[in-house]
């Protein structure tokens, strides 16, 4: 089974200046694949188009054998949901306690996980006496730590990272770099954006440079 599958995809922002031309690519199952480029060159645009956040390009983008182009909001928001993913911004519930983030976004996965689970896995991953803190309160290494906890525990079948490894100390890259490399193990395919080079000391995947 294909995961995701990018065929001829041709991009042009309002300026008119090309992106993407003809790009194409696919995911299957235990599969990796870094994305990497200067500034500018498209690569949180390219994980917007995975995602099904914009709509005006040519060619094709599907998911799980669906086509966004075939989608209406709902189904678009339904295909979504299965997806795991991290944006260039954290998208947490800062006034909320670590724990109600995760359970919150399990819920929306429609994947009940107990309390006591939770809790117990955050205690594993670093986050000892922090369980009931509220997110606001954490460093962005921690938030990063955070919203890949949740996929973790959520364990989709596809997940995109755009840049997140960035601002992260040592330790931090090289948990979430184990973290990418076990989802891939248990069968996800993972894409990741990355402008850092020794992000590659951690993630040996197939690369496509984007020159924009």
């Amino acid at each position: 089974m294909t995961l995701l599958k990018i065929n001829n995809l041709e991009y042009r922002l309002s300026g008119g200046r090309t992106l993407f031309d003809g790009l194409g690519f696919e995911i299957k199952p235990s599969g990796g694949l870094l994305i990497f480029g200067p500034n500018g060159s498209g690569k949180t645009t390219l994980v917007k188009l995975i995602l099904g956040l914009i709509k005006n390009y040519r060619g094709d983008v599907a998911i799980m054998g669906k086509s966004w182009r075939g989608l209406n909001e709902a189904q678009r928001t339904a295909q979504r949901g299965q997806l795991g993913f991290i944006m260039q911004e954290p998208v947490v519930f800062e006034d909320l306690s670590l724990v109600d983030n995760i359970s919150i976004y399990l819920n929306l996965a429609k994947k009940r996980i107990p309390r006591k689970v939770i809790m117990k896995n955050l205690y594993k991953n670093g986050f000892s006496g922090l369980q009931k803190k509220k997110v606001g309160s954490l460093s962005w290494g921690q938030i990063r730590m955070l919203e890949m906890l949740r996929i973790v525990m959520k364990s989709p079948q596809l997940v995109i990272c755009d840049q997140p490894f960035a601002a992260l100390d040592e330790d931090k890259m090289i948990w979430l770099a184990d973290k990418l490399n076990a989802l891939i193990n248990s069968g996800s395919g993972v894409i990741v954006t990355y402008s850092l080079p020794k992000v590659r000391n951690y993630l040996d995947w197939p690369q496509i440079r984007l020159s924009g």
